[in-house]
């Protein structure tokens, strides 16, 4: 099973010039979401992978999906790429290169990283009182400047 989602997973989002969903370990983050706070979910999605795997092997002589070359394993998925199974895994793709690498994928930070994503401890904040003086501020349409008057 794993194999198989890990394939799918890298084909949703490639390695190479950048990372991709194997260099940043989504499959470790889809393994602990399945079995943690996706729990619920683990069922169907067993039964979709299942589907899945059974429909490859039919049009492949029996092949397993994790064993066949990208270009093949490219073609299968866009013939099922409509599917609540295919769904479910681009989601879980694409949220385990942007969780916290606590929870298993990002690994190393490479989906922020890919993304543009800078881990600071804090961000500033966008303009306000401190700042409304600054030359090349120019307030968001519809909205008033903030001061501080009527503060407490």
């Amino acid at each position: 099973e794993a194999a198989d989602v890990d394939a799918i997973a890298n084909q949703i989002v490639p390695g190479g010039a950048t990372p991709g969903a194997r260099d940043a370990h989504v499959l470790y983050f889809i393994d602990n979401a399945l079995g943690s706070f996706f729990g619920t979910q683990l069922p169907e999605f067993r039964a979709g992978l299942a589907e899945f795997q059974k429909a490859y092997a039919a049009r492949n002589g029996g092949a397993k999906f994790s064993e066949a070359t990208e270009a093949q394993q490219a073609a299968f998925l866009h013939e099922v790429d409509k599917t609540p199974f295919f769904a479910a895994v681009r989601r879980l793709t694409v949220l385990g290169l942007i969780a916290w690498p606590k929870y298993g994928g990002n690994h190393e930070n490479l989906g922020w990283k890919l993304i543009g994503v800078e881990d600071n401890h804090s961000w500033a904040p966008p303009f306000g009182y401190y700042d409304t003086d600054y030359a090349g501020f120019v307030p968001y349409p519809g909205t008033k400047p903030y001061t501080t008057e009527g503060a407490v």
